[in-house]
């Protein structure tokens, strides 16, 4: 298979890039791959998120269906013409939203931004920013993602 074939191009976050034993690693990884989409497979910004179940709580994991229709259709018209996938980086979120909950409890947040990269070479100007807050649980050992949440920041 080549790399082109591959989501991404190769380029994206799995599960098993997590350490689930380090609340860091894990929503770090649980933040990029939701905004990890290639929009030659990808319907929906969900997609991404369906991808990210194995980081999930088994509650939160049945939550993650996707919509008929992509909320975010008219931003993936044009990366879509290219058979582009999104590039997304991660800082922590300003604030103070970030915090250890309790030894079991934790929620993190982070500012999130992409932007596109077309397999055909196009370069295009489309990025993409929002704050997510990803919503931490620790058992047997290891953390789980049991809630996220978006909030737009705009270009």
């Amino acid at each position: 298979m080549a790399e082109s074939d591959l989501i991404g191009n190769g380029t994206f976050a799995t599960p098993y890039d997590a350490d689930r034993a380090d609340v860091e690693s894990t929503a770090e990884v649980a933040a990029l791959m939701l905004h990890s989409w290639d929009t030659t497979i990808d319907t929906t910004q969900t997609a991404a998120a369906i991808r990210a179940i194995p980081l999930m709580s088994n509650e939160w994991a049945i939550n993650q269906v996707e919509p008929e229709r992509n909320g975010a259709q008219g931003e993936w018209l044009e990366p879509a013409e290219h058979q582009a996938y999104s590039a997304p980086s991660i800082v922590p979120a300003p604030g103070d939203v970030s915090e250890d909950v309790a030894d079991d409890k934790a929620i993190r947040a982070y500012d999130v931004s992409w932007r596109w990269i077309s397999r055909d070479g196009t370069d295009l100007p489309t990025t993409g920013r929002q704050i997510v807050t990803i919503y931490l649980e620790k058992h047997d050992g290891q953390w789980d993602v049991v809630g996220h949440q978006f909030q737009d920041m705009g270009l």
